[in-house]
């Protein structure tokens, strides 16, 4: 996970009733060794570890690493092993925070689990754009060179993450790298072999907890690797789960068991409520009870270390102290008899996916037992549109798209919906809502649509009132695709376990009814992929601050206009520098992990002045791309393919020709960023608006032109400079950071937009309540928290940020300090967003 939330991913939560688990082979008297006080001491007495996964972020967090110290005997990276994070351009590894988790965990005597070698999501950029045989060899290459850094270091990979769709019939999922070949993942497990043959290789997947068709679909390929020989030795089980336990939960187990691999529950969280505690001993019971299950890992350390916001799925609350779910594991396995089989240092243990950064798919309601359904229509498409999931106030919707005209290159659905309805995340579709009218066209991978073919996609929606009617109209590129809705019928229940379970009619999944001890059967609906981990934005926002971080090197009075992009693990900082008379200039910073580290980093002026820079990786075209002020049109920018190096960068070209009016500055303070359609342009004129220009993707880098459109108004001082636009990891949603004036010095205002050709909303936005200021900064030296950037979870042009980690490099100077603006001793400091 990162989102889950780098990074990330789809909420998996199973929103299951209430089941009761038949568990065999588990006894229930004390057994005869003493009981262990800790987590991973009483995994071991059976031979089976108890793991934890861990970011790099919070290692500095002392009642964080204390729990981790005491109570865990295996880690994982949460996104630091990830592709985008150890090769974020190609050929070009970064194993920084990875190397620091492992030296932690092989230090403290704690084995290490790698997640993961190969998956269709937390590509790095330059991956994405691949296809067919480049990608093949790319993939290839990344998997051998990743896990032959790590090499004798870790126990168990996940080789291969989340390659099976949720489409009721166990089928691969449509990806870059299915679309290579259906060989892609055997040919990556045969790479992991010879890269690393001493580590245990696993196959990891989510919404496979109990026997349904993705579980068996998986299972069939376990089977057919095993009967020829393919390397694989486990199979992960994600078990993100909602308030109870699948009643097969155990079975499923077993029956890879017996296929000769071994079986790991790898990213275990539950969600609150009353049957917390007793659903954590089921899950703890049913591994306890497959002989070949040899251990559980759970996402993160305490509850607001969860990527499921609000959740509290985890066994330590906010504050570090243990909860009944917590007891409950450990009296589970402290009942379970000392054994020598399966040993740890022989089974494999899958890593959780996070990534970071899913939003949840709460529990459904118990008291719909039917999902509402589109029928097919008569016109030249099928659309068929299913809620599989609800919740109070929240739903999760399946759109599943049949063409039955001819082939599309490109496709648009449009539908109205007809109540207080709105979508608040999209995967496989780029979604745009006005009012109740609803647009979904195409994501990058899924545009051609053959003649028969189908297409599916989802989204994540809230509605308000006690009714979610589903929409009865749709539109494919214009033509209809109408329909009457019907209910959709919970299948027969079926508790006995077979290999090979009958899919539903529709899409996957669909609710199945499951009897409980006191009620009549209620409905448990297996979960839906949704987007990366994510968190809500704070609606007061709390920093911490660094202090200054840099001093000028000689001949420079200031350093300020801070742009920085992650570059190979380590941040890579551009700025502007102003000297004792009257000249600007910039530089770069060398290479530094830690910002305790960039005080001492070189300070390497630059050939010519590139004032305000904005830094950043444009993948479609495999370079680096410096924009600027003042270089002879409004903007200018350069490209370069050694961003570190300042003689590296090419020619000036023209980025932005216009002008604008009633400002004594002219436009200023330009900030890039990208869709999958095309490349915007912010920028400021110290005069109250903010202005925005467009271009096709596929003409960047290249000129704006003259044209923009005025897109903010307001009075100089709340729309006053230094705009940055940014994305939202896991989220359909953009963050815009404004510089204002206000009584105690600079601050920063915030606004949010679903789209960056859309409205912009005040979010924090006031002196007394800022994104950043004096206010809450936290700052004791500087009252002026101005111009800089927040750090960005990859380098590239979507501009993409972690809403539950925010960090900002900005300029501050003394309140002290006056006089004439170039000279003002501006410094670098860093505010960290506290929760």
């Amino acid at each position: 996970m990162q989102n889950t939330s780098r990074r990330a991913r789809r909420a998996l939560v199973a929103a299951t009733s209430v089941a009761a688990l038949t568990l065999t082979g588990v006894l229930t008297t004390l057994p005869a060794h003493a009981a262990a006080a800790t987590l991973g001491a009483a995994a071991q007495q059976s031979g089976r570890y108890l793991g934890v996964a861990i970011a790099a972020g919070k290692m500095n967090d002392g009642t964080y690493m204390g729990i981790v110290d005491r109570e865990f005997s295996s880690i994982v990276a949460e996104n630091e092993m990830k592709m985008d994070a150890t090769e974020p351009n190609q050929n070009q590894f970064s194993y920084t925070n990875g190397d620091r988790i492992v030296s932690y965990a092989l230090g403290k005597g704690k084995q290490v689990r790698g997640h993961t070698l190969a998956w269709h999501q937390q590509q790095p950029g330059w991956m994405q754009n691949m296809s067919g045989g480049t990608l093949r060899n790319a993939l290839i290459n990344h998997v051998t060179q990743v896990a032959t850094h790590f090499r004798g270091k870790i126990y168990a990979w996940d080789v291969v993450n989340e390659a099976f769709a949720d489409d009721g019939r166990g089928s691969r999922r449509d990806s870059n790298l299915q679309r290579t070949g259906n060989d892609w993942i055997e040919a990556a497990f045969r790479a992991a072999r010879a890269a690393d043959p001493g580590a245990k290789l696993c196959y990891n997947d989510y919404n496979t907890d109990g026997i349904n068709a993705k579980s068996t679909g998986v299972y069939n390929m376990v089977r057919d690797f095993r009967s020829r020989g393919v390397p694989i030795d486990c199979v992960g089980f994600q078990s993100h789960l909602g308030t109870g336990v699948p009643s097969d939960y155990q079975a499923n187990l077993q029956r890879f068991a017996d296929l000769g691999v071994d079986v790991q529950i790898t990213e275990l969280d539950i969600e609150q409520g009353g049957n917390q505690a007793n659903a954590y001993r089921q899950v703890t019971q049913a591994c306890l009870a497959v002989a070949r299950c040899t251990g559980i890992t759970v996402w993160g350390v305490r509850d607001n270390d969860s990527w499921r916001t609000g959740a509290n799925p985890l066994l330590f609350d906010s504050s570090g102290n243990k909860k009944a779910a917590y007891t409950a594991v450990l009296d589970a396995l402290n009942a379970a008899p000392p054994t020598q089989s399966p040993t740890p240092t022989r089974s494999a243990t899958p890593t959780p996916s996070v990534t970071p950064t899913p939003s949840v798919t709460p529990t459904p309601s118990p008291t719909s037992s039917a999902t509402p359904t589109q029928n097919p229509g008569t016109g030249a498409c099928t659309v068929e549109y299913k809620v599989t999931a609800q919740w109070p106030g929240g739903f999760t919707g399946d759109i599943r798209i049949t063409n039955h005209g001819a082939a599309l290159n490109g496709w648009t659905l449009a539908f109205a919906f007809p109540g207080n309805q709105s979508v608040q995340q999209s995967w496989s579709g780029v979604t745009t809502q006005t009012g109740n009218q609803v647009s979904i066209r195409n994501a990058d991978y899924n545009g051609s649509v053959p003649s028969g073919g189908t297409v599916q996609l989802g989204f994540n929606g809230v509605f308000s009132g006690s009714d979610n009617p589903v929409p009865t109209a749709f539109t494919l590129n214009g033509a209809g695709c109408n329909g009457a809705v019907v209910p959709t019928q919970s299948p027969t229940p079926s508790v006995s376990p077979t290999p090979t379970p009958t899919p539903t009619p529709t899409v996957s999944p669909t609710p199945t009814v499951t009897p409980t001890p006191t009620v009549s059967p209620t409905p448990t609906v297996s979960p839906t992929p949704t987007p990366q981990p994510t968190c809500n934005l704070p609606s007061s926002y709390r920093w911490s601050d660094s202090g200054v971080l840099a001093q000028p090197r000689s001949g420079w009075v200031s350093l300020k206009d801070f742009t920085v992009a992650p570059y190979n693990g380590q941040q890579l900082v551009y700025a502007t520098t102003h000297d004792n008379g009257t000249s600007w200039g910039s530089m770069n910073f060398g290479l530094f992990t830690s910002y305790s580290q960039m005080g001492s980093a070189s300070q390497n002026a630059m050939p010519f002045s590139a004032v305000a820079p904005s830094l950043f990786y444009f993948a479609p075209k495999n370079v680096w791309v410096l924009a600027y002020q003042w270089g002879g049109p409004a903007f200018s920018y350069r490209t370069s393919t050694n961003p570190t190096d300042v003689n590296s960068w090419s020619a000036h070209q023209n980025l932005f020709t216009g002008s604008i009016s009633n400002s004594g500055t002219g436009p200023i303070d330009q900030a890039l960023i990208g869709d999958d359609r095309n490349m915007y342009l912010f920028f400021a004129g110290d005069n109250g608006n903010i202005y925005r220009a467009s271009m096709p993707i596929g003409n960047f880098p290249g000129s704006f032109g003259s044209s923009y459109q005025t897109i903010m108004t307001d009075t100089q001082a709340n729309l006053f400079e230094a705009v940055q636009v940014y994305r939202l990891q896991g989220q359909q949603r953009y963050l815009m950071i404004v510089e204002a004036m206000g009584s105690q010095g600079r601050y920063f205002r915030s606004f949010t937009a679903t789209s960056l050709d859309g409205q912009w909303t005040p979010q924090a936005a006031s002196e007394s309540n800022p994104f950043a200021g004096k206010a809450n900064s936290g700052a004791t030296w500087t009252n002026d928290i101005s111009h800089g950037e927040l750090l960005r979870t990859n380098a590239d042009q979507t501009m993409t940020v972690d809403p539950c980690n925010l960090r900002l490099l900005y300029q501050g100077r003394s309140p002290s300090s006056g006089g004439d603006y170039g000279r003002l001793p501006y410094r670098p400091g860093l505010l960290t967003m506290q929760r």
